[in-house]
């Protein structure tokens, strides 16, 4: 995703400010998206990356630039995967106005390709043992498809790259992650890193930057074009 497109940009900036004046989520997308005829994709680029000023200042406020060697840190293993294979498969990934990755991918909740999995895995694996962390707690939300078989695979890449890791399925990642008591949690999710005790790295943006040397579109840019957004 290289720009919005002038309806976008005016959306983006219509729904901020109605957000910003309470209104609720879904009728503000449903209203702002007919005027502009946005796609789906457009709406989901609203919905996953356009928070209120106050939330988007509040996680921007806890999210750490650089994680520490050493750190204990807990990883939201399928947000992770899911944004590291959207970003494979070509979909919109943008940087939200929390300052988070995000993406506009459709495949969150399921793998349709086993390489595709086997590529996010080697490569949050890779790159977790370039950032020398101390000890890893992956969750896994159980409910989505093959969680157990997902679990076995990241437990035996981790070991092969030497990282002293613990996968776990739950039935619900958001709520370990909220309570974890550790240097940072990993993850773009805006209830999660509302609600995390502990302060919060974007795994995924590092990874990709990193990877790639890519550049992603910083949303807030079209509503505060003075600020530095990045």
């Amino acid at each position: 995703m290289n720009q919005c497109s002038p309806a976008l940009i005016a959306a983006i900036r219509d729904y901020s400010l109605l957000l910003n004046k309470g209104y609720p989520v879904t009728a503000t997308i449903k209203l702002v998206g007919d005027r502009y005829r946005l796609d789906r994709t457009e709406r989901l680029i609203l919905f996953r990356g356009v928070l209120d000023e106050t939330t988007s200042r509040h996680i921007k406020s806890k999210t750490l630039g650089v994680l520490p060697p050493k750190s204990v840190l807990g990883v939201d293993g399928y947000n992770v995967l899911f944004t590291l294979i959207n970003y494979k498969r070509g979909h919109p990934l943008f940087i939200g106005t929390d300052g988070l990755l995000r993406d506009a991918g459709g495949a969150h909740g399921r793998f349709e390709r086993e390489e595709d999995l086997l590529f996010a895995v080697e490569l949050l694996s890779r790159y977790l043992t370039r950032l020398k962390p101390k000890y890893i707690n992956l969750f896994l939300d159980a409910p989505v498809s093959h969680s157990g078989e997902h679990r076995e695979l990241l437990d035996i890449v981790c070991s092969r790259f030497g990282l002293a890791a613990a996968i776990e399925t739950v039935q619900n990642a958001d709520l370990p992650l909220q309570d974890f008591a550790g240097t940072a949690v990993a993850s773009s999710d805006s209830t999660v890193a509302l609600k995390s005790h502990s302060p919060v790295f974007d795994l995924a943006r590092y990874i990709l930057e990193q990877k790639y040397q890519q550049q992603f579109i910083a949303l807030a840019l079209y509503i505060h074009p003075d600020r530095d957004c990045f």
